[in-house]
């Protein structure tokens, strides 16, 4: 077992019973419905009363946001994005903790992809990657000349022809890197990747990943640093041998001299055994996390990174690192109480150490500056 944290769990994250739900959904909605012709001062009361009553809060919320009374829809969607990352980060971190390893990290990807569409129908898009699959499969078993239902013993006895035609069927469909637009938060993105059939090595390959176990094959994310690949696993004559698939360059195989002259061309030693091993799903999503992590803070964009922050939080509960990012964040945007907090949080969970240090610096240096803020 995972060593929970050691603060204590806030009441509005664990289980409630129905009629609790209920109350605090009724209440969001009677808040919610008052808010139109009321001062500035209520409002912000609403929308304090509103976040404590947390993510139960959503379902209002998004309805609110459709609303044609201004204030009432402004305020809702500001609400929703403020809500969102905590369900997020809560449904990850409850799917990890349920199906421990068999966990399907699209299941992950695709919740992450709520942080820029609220609204975004998780399910639908699981069926469409379930359809795709379907699709795939079609197409691998009919050059294979055998029955869907002979795709488990396919997949062990024939696993390299079934790779190949996989990696056929990924280029006929046109899945490949964006090199062009590399940068652009969309191909971080899940959904966007099933639309556009493009985007960053590591969005491509949690597809292919989804594509490979519904085909039967035993496939697992590879981490290089600067790149994201798939090793599947091949039973040969020799024993136990992987093949390594890069679907970022159309789903083709790739070999150990690649994978080093890749990783030495960023300056680093290549050491197979640490660099081509098998990730988890936490570690796929986490790494998710901190490619958009950066890149919003390359582009200065405070409250997306904070709510990242907040995602990598549920991901890494024992870790004070993304509560001193978000901390961080909130300070520079001047949302000094949710900074303040995130600190008093790292302190606990690092004391001693050079993180909690840092922390309490910086919350020195608040009481320093704004005594009374």
């Amino acid at each position: 077992m995972e060593s929970l944290p050691f603060f204590p769990v806030d009441p509005h994250d664990l289980p409630a019973p129905p009629g609790e739900v209920f109350r605090r959904l009724a209440r969001a909605h009677n808040l919610l419905a008052s808010c139109e012709h009321v001062d500035a001062e209520r409002r912000a009361e609403i929308s304090r009363e509103v976040l404590a009553i947390g993510p139960a809060a959503l379902p209002a919320l998004t309805k609110a946001s459709a609303s044609r009374e201004e204030n009432t829809a402004a305020l809702a969607r500001a609400l929703v994005r403020l809500l969102t990352p905590e369900d997020v980060g809560r449904q990850i971190y409850i799917g990890l903790m349920r199906e421990r390893r068999d966990y399907a990290v699209e299941q992950g990807a695709v919740q992450l992809a709520r942080l820029p569409y609220p609204n975004l129908p998780v399910q639908r898009v699981l069926k469409d990657i379930d359809k795709l699959a379907v699709k795939a499969g079609d197409f691998v078993y009919q050059q294979l000349g055998v029955a869907r239902e002979e795709g488990r013993k396919v997949a062990t006895e024939r696993t390299l022809e079934v790779i190949g035609k996989l990696g056929e069927f990924w280029r006929e469909e046109g899945f490949h890197g964006n090199t062009e637009s590399y940068y652009n938060d969309r191909n971080s993105y899940l959904p966007d990747v099933l639309e556009r059939h493009t985007g960053q090595p590591i969005a491509l390959s949690v597809l292919y990943l989804a594509l490979a176990r519904r085909l039967h094959l035993r496939a697992d994310g590879v981490g290089l640093p600067g790149h994201f690949i798939v090793r599947v696993r091949v039973v040969t004559d020799k024993g136990e041998q992987y093949l390594l698939i890069d679907p970022f360059n159309g789903a083709r195989p790739m070999n150990l001299e690649d994978c080093k002259q890749r990783v030495e061309a960023i300056g680093q030693p290549f050491v197979a055994e640490e660099h081509l091993r098998a990730v988890s799903a936490r570690e796929i999503l986490a790494r998710l996390c901190q490619n958009l992590l950066a890149l919003f803070d390359q582009q200065k964009k405070l409250i997306d990174a904070e709510r990242v922050a907040t995602v990598l939080i549920h991901l890494e509960p024992g870790n004070p690192i993304p509560l001193l990012v978000r901390a961080e964040r909130r300070l520079r945007r001047g949302e000094r109480r949710g900074a303040r907090a995130d600190f008093a949080r790292v302190k606990g969970l690092d004391p001693n150490g050079p993180i909690g240090r840092t922390a309490e610096e910086l919350l020195r240096r608040m009481e320093f500056e704004s005594p009374f803020r």
